[in-house]
C-alpha cells in the first residue's frame, strides 16, 4: 500500500483562490476584516502555524465551487461522501508540525496547495513516514546505511496539487525557513474525507442497492472469520447494466492493514471481496450504474 497520492493540476479555478489571497496581502497597511482572521497556532515542540477557516476565508462562491469539486471527487474516488471543513494555512519562517497521527478524524487526508512554484524558502514540506521504517525490523539489511530519505516521504508544495495520504501514518511539515512574507510563504487547504457510505449513480436507487447487498454483507462476516484483525477502508466500484448485472469491478482506494502483519491476509481479504461483489445481481434499471461501496474495518 502507497502510503499517499498526488494529484498534479486538481481543479480548474485555482488561481481564483490564489487572487483571493493575494489580494488580501497586496496592500501591507491595510486594515481590513481579512487580515485579522488569523490565528497563530502554537503548540510548544508540536505545531507552529498561522491558520483561518476556508469557508470564511474566501468569497462564498470560490469558496463553493471548490468544496463542492473536492466532495465529488472524494465520492468518486474514495467512497467519502464529504469532507472535514478544511483549514486554510500559511508557513513561514520557522512554522512546522511535527510527527503525528490523525485517528479517527477521517479516513483519508488532504493538502491541497495554493503555493508558488517558484520557491523563496527552504522546508515546508510534508513528511509522512514511509512504511518500511514502521516496519523497519521485518525489511532490515545490515550491509546498507541508511539516511533521512530513507525513513521518509518529502512531498514539495506545489500549486494546484492536491496530495492524498492515510492519516494514521505519522507525518507532520518539516520546518520553513528563508520568508516571513505570506506572499511567499507555504499556502494550503488542508482537512479530512469524512463519511464513508455507498455512491450510486444511474438507474437504480440507493435502496434497491442495499436490499441487493445485504446477503454479500453476510458472506463478508464469514470472510472476516478466516482472516486476522483488520484496520482501514476499502472503497470498490461495481458497474452495473440495465439488466442488473455486474459487468466490472474496480478497487478505487485501499488502506486496509493485518494488525499482525499478515500480508497473505490483506491479499486474501482483496480477492475474496472482489468475488463477493462481482457476483450481486441487482434488479433491472432504465440504465446502467455505477456503485462505490467503502467498507470500514476497525
Amino acid at each position: 500500500m502507497k502510503n499517499f497520492t498526488t494529484y498534479s493540476n486538481f481543479y480548474s479555478d485555482y488561481k481564483l483562490l490564489r487572487s483571493e489571497f493575494e489580494a488580501n496581502f497586496s496592500n501591507p497597511k491595510a486594515t481590513h476584516s481579512k487580515r485579522f482572521v488569523w490565528d497563530f497556532w502554537y503548540d510548544e515542540d508540536q505545531y507552529h502555524l498561522i491558520r483561518t477557516p476556508a469557508v470564511h476565508y474566501f468569497s462564498k462562491k470560490a469558496y463553493q465551487n471548490f468544496h463542492s469539486y473536492l466532495v465529488q471527487w472524494g465520492r468518486e474516488n474514495l467512497g467519502c461522501h464529504d469532507i472535514s471543513p478544511p483549514w486554510l494555512s500559511y508557513y513561514v519562517e520557522g512554522c512546522y508540525q511535527n510527527l503525528h497521527s490523525d485517528v479517527p478524524h477521517g479516513p483519508w487526508a488532504f493538502v491541497y496547495s495554493l503555493t508558488p512554484n517558484k520557491k523563496e524558502y527552504r522546508g515546508g514540506e510534508t513528511l509522512i513516514l514511509k512504511p518500511n521504517t514502521l516496519n523497519y525490523w521485518s525489511n532490515f539489511v545490515d550491509q546498507k546505511d541508511h539516511e533521512y530519505t530513507n525513513f521518509v516521504d518529502l512531498i514539495p508544495s506545489k500549486m494546484n496539487q492536491l496530495v492524498v495520504f492515510d492519516p494514521r501514518f505519522p507525518h507532520g511539515v518539516t520546518e520553513l525557513k528563508g520568508t516571513r512574507d505570506p506572499m511567499k510563504s507555504r499556502l494550503v487547504m488542508h482537512g479530512w474525507f469524512v463519511n464513508p457510505r455507498p455512491y450510486v449513480v444511474g438507474g437504480l436507487s440507493t435502496a434497491q442497492v442495499q436490499k441487493a447487498l445485504n446477503p454479500q454483507f453476510e458472506m463478508l462476516n464469514d470472510l472476516l472469520g478466516q482472516v486476522g484483525l483488520m484496520n482501514g477502508t476499502l472503497s470498490c466500484r461495481l458497474n452495473v447494466d440495465r439488466h442488473g448485472q455486474v459487468k466490472k469491478y474496480t478497487l478505487v482506494s485501499n488502506s486496509v492493514l493485518s494488525l499482525s502483519n499478515a500480508g497473505a491476509d490483506e491479499k486474501h481479504l482483496v480477492k475474496e471481496l472482489k468475488n463477493i461483489f462481482s457476483k450481486t445481481k441487482f434488479l433491472s434499471a432504465k440504465e446502467s450504474s455505477s456503485i462505490t461501496i467503502p467498507l470500514l474495518f476497525k
